[in-house]
């Protein structure tokens, strides 16, 4: 399964959002497998291949999971 994390994101200020996520995911020893702003939208798109990895992740950033079935 792949577990999809849902940020909003300030294009002001991405820079250091995304500066804050590294840290975070260095911190808790977690690597995200990709990483993508959606065309269009204030929103970024985390993914995780473990669920209890991507709800920390989600309760950290005010985000929401996402579940997409393997390929």
């Amino acid at each position: 399964m792949l577990y999809i994390v849902e940020v909003t994101i300030d294009t002001e200020r991405l820079h250091h959002q995304l500066n804050q996520m590294r840290t975070w995911l260095d911190h808790m020893k977690i690597e995200a497998v990709g990483f993508r702003q959606v065309p269009g939208a204030k929103v970024c798109w985390i993914d995780f291949n473990n669920e209890q990895e991507a709800s920390a992740f989600a309760r950290a950033f005010a985000g929401q999971t996402l579940v997409r079935a393997a390929a």
